[in-house]
């Protein structure tokens, strides 16, 4: 009787062995994968950053399919850990959210390399922003003479 028995054992085992080490590692590795990243927040946060493409060369981003708004970011790599501790759980209106900190751990920010990106970088010099403002000066003054225009 226990020879029979040895022998189901035996060949259960032998027929199941990988699902027999594998189910075990499996349940392991999701707890301390649960722990890791859901309690002790121990992950890295990629973010677009606030750039002044006046200073720095930044990333060009369109807020629309047509691309008829465009926004200038930088990319920011922080700890999450870091990041709760400063800003709490709402990064969008955090100012140290956009800088690496002294006592952040480990913290980055990528601007763009024209040599690596090349159209997604854009650096405006200071002959393009007085441009710029002229060209609003100039439209804003035709809507205003526009709106004066109707008005008499």
């Amino acid at each position: 009787m226990y020879n029979s028995m040895e022998n189901r054992y035996k060949k259960f085992f032998c027929d199941n062995i990988f699902l027999l080490i594998l189910l075990p590692l499996v349940i392991i590795s999701g707890v301390f994968s649960y722990y890791r990243f859901m309690i002790n927040h121990d992950y890295k946060v990629g973010y677009e950053g606030v750039c002044d493409p006046f200073l720095k060369e930044c990333f060009i981003g369109c807020e629309d399919a047509q691309c008829t708004t465009v926004y200038y970011y930088t990319k920011v790599i922080k700890y999450a850990p870091d990041l709760f501790k400063e800003c709490g759980k709402d990064i969008t209106d955090c100012e140290d959210a956009s800088v690496c900190l002294p006592n952040d751990r480990d913290c980055s920010i990528v601007y763009c390399d024209v040599k690596i990106n090349g159209d997604a970088c854009e650096t405006l010099t200071e002959e393009s922003n007085i441009q710029y403002n002229n060209s609003d000066s100039v439209e804003e003054k035709n809507i205003i003479n526009n709106i004066n225009n109707t008005n008499i």
